[in-house]
């Protein structure tokens, strides 16, 4: 399966088209979206945009993203709201986990970040994909190339559950992917450098990540 990962959208109309010309040319099977898909107010082009794509979008709140823009992708026929309950696709499960709470030189999900991560199944599977808007802490959240700006809580919990697959966005400067014990960690933040990853699974197989430049597209 080929997931195309993207994050940080704010609602551009730059990073749309962007969007529709990966799709065209890498043809993946899911889009997956790790928050600020929109700017605030500024949501209803965007979502409207992402929901007529060709392939199925799953999704995550991030720290620009409005509490109300769940219930518009509730309505969208082509949207799906990724939640701690597994989502089953093909051989693997998606779960996430929306929202950002922003601090100097940290991230969170939200202010009770360990109960909410609480609700995840622990321990995961090498199957289960993990969407959530900011980065582990020391894990591509790298601020100015030089503060880290990632969440501890979400290091701890990746390190304790071991998904095989956790995707992320939130810091523009750094996006790529390391390992983090047996998890892939991909910031795909979407920015000058980077349109997002090109992801393929196979069960049993370390996913393969490609990051997308957007002269190259």
């Amino acid at each position: 399966m080929r997931i195309y990962a993207i994050a940080d959208i704010h609602g551009k109309q730059t990073h749309i088209k962007s969007i529709y010309s990966v799709i065209k040319a890498f043809d993946p099977d899911l889009v997956v979206a790790a928050g600020n898909l929109t700017h605030f107010l500024n949501f209803r082009t965007c979502l409207a945009q992402l929901d007529s794509l060709p392939v199925k979008v799953l999704a995550v709140r991030g720290n620009t993203d409005l509490k109300r823009i769940n219930s518009h992708i509730d309505r969208a026929s082509n949207m799906t709201t990724l939640t701690h309950i597994p989502l089953k696709i093909k051989d693997f499960s998606f779960v996430g986990a929306g929202g950002t709470w922003v601090l100097p030189f940290t991230s969170r999900i939200c202010l009770r970040e360990r109960q909410k991560l609480a609700a995840f199944a622990s321990p995961m599977t090498l199957e289960t994909i993990m969407v959530v808007h900011p980065p582990p802490k020391g894990i591509c959240d790298r601020v100015g190339k030089r503060f880290s700006a990632g969440s501890k809580n979400i290091k701890n919990f990746i390190q304790k559950a071991c998904p095989g697959l956790v995707i992320c966005g939130h810091i523009h400067e750094d996006p790529g992917w390391a390992r983090l014990g047996k998890t892939i960690v991909v910031n795909c933040s979407m920015g000058k450098t980077c349109a997002g990853a090109i992801i393929d699974l196979e069960q049993g197989i370390e996913p393969k990540v490609t990051l997308v430049h957007p002269d190259r597209i």
